[in-house]
């Protein structure tokens, strides 16, 4: 490396370029997180250690990057890491500009060593992305971005601007590559804080303060007692956008990862969440400051989100993407808008406590009544209460014959109503409250609730700790069954299913987390199971999430494409753990199965479990 005197004239030049590139800099990024700080509510600090180190694996390690697309992700992580490397290098150029030196020449020397492989590696990223970008270019990714370009431009040159610096330059070449270095460095400080680029700062911040819990909607407190200008301005308040959901819209990277997973989107619907929750906000909040979400934002495409969360659970950079619970909580309580398909089911909701406006229900007839002594209550849920999908009646039946056989205690409520969810999901806050009320009421005397509705158990518990503070354990029926058999209370055999898969129900993979007790369950009965091409966390919503069940018209739903997967996989038989999960399922896989070919088996955990479960007595299958 040489190294020359630069003139005073060059570092009076180099002194404005840094104050005014780096100043610039400073500008664009207080703009937009004096935006932020607008913001309702507080950033959260809680969970310290832990938030520390989710920025560790998913901004350094790039975990859900790679995770996500592997050859891409690596090939970024490539990048960000030289990068990383980089930074000693980047301060040591500037110094040497003013005649210092932060490295002496061994120690660059030896620095040069891991320095030199990795702005190879860089090279090497920049050039597969370029290719993956500009060439390939996945639908995805959206309009071809001039930004982009330049931005792949400017780290290949500052690649080998630094490769060349550390040859054998005569003092011209080298002080004019030198000069070259410097002046890309500059541009891409002023160029970051005005694109997508921003997320190279943002997006720590970002994935620090995001949620722990998906979905992290705010409750909303309705104070039916309240004065009406106390309502009003509590319905004022939920058109502003939170501390969070600005950092959001300001951290989106536009990879778009969400439109790929987006259930509605690959159904053939409108929606696009990149775009319609997250792009179409930014340039408001940088005009005006804050905005009306309302003013701003697909009001239509909001309505078809199936709130399943894959969105949230890919981004990169930690966006709660999905803004569906504002869009529609706004439109039914502000604006007073219901669409007409869900107006019978709200007026269900309000006047019978349930979403058919039944009084009325043979299976809870058949099943014991809950009294304090009990282990459980046995938390049916409007679908298997009031038959939605006849065949899952007997799920529930063969789930309490498991209870049974283990000598597990259970009994349903006199006075169940809907855990709330279709009216939570779907913007009625002050249906919802009524729910909750009258259930946690009902419910003051349990101890344990085990549902097979996961819709229910996520509501049940988590959604109402929102709101005052939950006594009662919610357990899934899939996670008992699991516990049953780990501690050899109940006894299964395997069985004759055939080629036997699962279907992981959104609400119960990823907003409860719970991708193993069914496999456990499962994988006691048969010998013959294997994952779909979708699985765990990462599943496919089946289209009937966020309310959607109840809207009739099939465009952007899912369960064709689901079924089609199953379809293809060549299974026998497809299990699954939800009760809405298991009507898409039957609802789908008939028009799709070949002519000829033998009916796809649906079947809910409890189903295989009960099929296959014995007596310890007589070791006979039930």
């Amino acid at each position: 490396m040489a190294q020359l005197e630069f003139t005073a004239i060059e570092k009076t030049i180099l002194s404005i370029g840094i104050l005014t590139t780096l100043g610039s800099f400073i500008y664009e990024i207080w703009r937009r997180l004096r935006i932020v700080f607008k913001g309702k509510q507080s950033l959260p600090f809680d969970r310290f250690g832990s938030r520390l180190w989710r920025v560790f694996k998913e901004v350094f390690l790039h975990e859900k990057v790679i995770r996500g697309r592997f050859w891409p992700g690596f090939m970024h992580a490539l990048v960000f890491w030289g990068f990383v490397v980089f930074g000693l290098v980047t301060l040591d150029h500037f110094a040497l500009g003013f005649g210092y030196e932060l490295m002496s020449s061994q120690t660059h020397k030896l620095y040069s060593y891991i320095v030199i492989p990795f702005s190879i590696f860089v090279l090497i990223g920049i050039g597969s992305l370029t290719y993956r970008r500009f060439i390939s270019r996945p639908k995805a990714l959206g309009k071809i971005s001039p930004t982009s370009g330049f931005v792949a431009l400017f780290i290949s040159i500052l690649m080998i601007t630094y490769l060349l610096g550390e040859t054998n330059l005569s003092p011209t070449v080298w002080r004019v590559n030198w000069w070259i270095h410097s002046l890309i460095i500059l541009a891409f400080l002023f160029l970051i804080p005005r694109s997508k680029h921003l997320h190279l700062v943002l997006a720590p911040i970002n994935i620090f303060f995001k949620p722990f819990d998906i979905p992290d909607h705010t409750p909303v407190n309705i104070d039916l007692e309240g004065s009406e200008d106390e309502l009003d301005s509590m319905l004022a308040d939920l058109t502003q956008m939170t501390k969070n959901q600005t950092l959001d819209v300001f951290s989106c990277v536009e990879c778009g990862r969400c439109i790929d997973v987006c259930p509605a989107n690959r159904g053939g619907g409108l929606l696009d969440p990149k775009n319609h929750f997250i792009l179409d906000l930014r340039q408001p909040l940088l005009d005006k400051g804050n905005v009306d979400v309302l003013e701003e934002i697909n009001v239509e495409a909001g309505w078809e989100c199936t709130t399943c969360q894959a969105c949230t659970e890919v981004c990169p950079v930690g966006n709660h993407v999905e803004k569906s619970d504002e869009i529609r909580r706004l439109e039914v309580l502000v604006e007073g808008k219901v669409p007409q398909e869900y107006q019978k089911l709200f007026m269900n909701l309000q006047e019978s406590g349930n979403t058919e406006g039944r009084n009325d229900s043979p299976l809870a007839d058949r099943l014991p009544t809950y009294t304090p002594d009990k282990e459980y209550v046995l938390w049916l849920g409007c679908f298997a209460r009031y038959e939605l999908d006849p065949n899952f009646t007997k799920s529930v039946e063969n789930f309490a014959k498991i209870l049974d056989v283990a000598g597990i205690t259970y009994g349903v409520l006199e006075n169940e109503h809907c855990s709330g969810d279709p009216a939570n999901r779907l913007g009625d806050k002050l249906t919802y409250s009524m729910l909750r009320e009258h259930n946690m009421e009902q419910l003051s005397h349990a101890t344990k609730v085990v549902t097979l509705c996961p819709h229910c158990a996520l509501n049940l518990g988590k959604e109402y700790d929102k709101y005052s503070k939950v006594n009662y354990e919610v357990t899934h029926h899939t996670q008992v069954l699991g516990q049953l058999i780990e501690e050899g209370k109940i006894e299964v055999r395997k069985g004759s299913n055939g080629k036997v898969t699962y279907h992981d129900p959104c609400n119960l993979s990823r907003m409860l987390d719970e991708v193993d007790a069914p496999r456990t369950a499962i994988t006691a009965t048969t010998d013959e199971f294997f994952e779909l091409e979708e699985s765990g966390r990462n599943t496919l919503c089946c289209g009937a999430g966020g309310g959607l069940w109840w809207k009739k018209e099939t465009t952007g739903r899912t369960h064709l494409v689901r079924a089609e997967q199953v379809v293809n996989s060549e299974a026998d038989t497809v299990v699954t753990g939800c009760n809405f999960c298991y009507g898409m399922m039957n609802q789908g896989l008939k028009p799709l199965t070949p002519e000829g070919r033998s009916e796809i088996q649906v079947k809910d955990v409890a189903d295989i479990v009960s099929e296959n479960l014995v007596t310890s007595k007589s070791s006979e299958r039930i």
